[in-house]
């Protein structure tokens, strides 16, 4: 993540897992960073794919879109492992990400120290000071909204640890969640485990917890080997 990069952890993470999903189905694309991505965005959301005059928001449609375009990463899959693929990617959606946003927003240092100053970066002030208070407003809004507003950091922590352990179980000894090839769960996961692991925080006890589980580490390790340094 460049110093200079607006994008903030969980939306870098899916930035990355697009890409990664891309890499795996060998489709080119291009990446470009934009400045305020989140208002040229229609609904807000990030990543961003442009086809034409197209636009597809969002890792699930992204996939979605590939996958109605003939170009799938799941044709290997029984209706048991997709079933099983579509649980990882909600938990790392829903459970994961909500653990990202907690610490960038709800954390006090990391706001002051990290978010604040990402997500101004690109603003003259005053909206450098104006526009990250309230996005912060709003992320604690949707985080009361999941009755996570009252949540104590060790208890993000064992969220989070729920998370991971529960992602490593799936692992195992496997190559991929899913056995020896990979899917779109893979590309979710690897933008997340490589981000978590790659970008520092004044807060560490997320980063601690995952390093707990070997196996996530050396499948992040080897699929950024693979599809990101041949």
């Amino acid at each position: 993540m460049q110093k200079n990069d607006q994008a903030l952890m969980y939306d870098f993470a899916d930035c990355l897992a697009v890409q990664t999903f891309l890499r795996m189905t060998s489709l080119p694309f291009n990446v470009r960073q934009r400045p305020n991505v989140d208002f040229i965005s229609p609904d807000g959301v990030i990543p961003l794919l442009k086809i034409n005059k197209t636009l597809i928001t969002g890792f699930n449609a992204i996939v979605d879109f590939v996958h109605k375009k003939g170009v799938t990463l799941t044709s290997h899959l029984s209706e048991t492992q997709v079933a099983d693929m579509r649980a990882n990617i909600s938990m790392i959606e829903h459970l994961l990400t909500t653990v990202e946003m907690f610490v960038l927003w709800k954390h006090d240092e990391t706001y002051d120290k990290v978010t604040k100053l990402r997500y101004g970066s690109v603003y003259h002030w005053p909206l450098s000071s104006v526009l990250p208070f309230l996005k912060r407003r709003k992320v604690l809004e949707e985080l009361a909204d999941k009755d996570w507003d009252a949540k104590t950091m060790d208890e993000v922590g064992e969220q989070a640890d729920k998370v991971f352990r529960a992602l490593s179980a799936q692992l195992g000894t496997q190559k991929y969640l899913t056995g020896d090839l990979p899917t779109e769960a893979d590309a979710l996961l690897f933008g997340h485990m490589y981000t978590l692991i790659t970008v520092r925080l004044p807060l560490t006890n997320i980063t601690n917890i995952l390093k707990k589980y070997s196996n996530l580490i050396e499948f992040t390790k080897r699929v950024e080997q693979q599809y990101f340094k041949q």
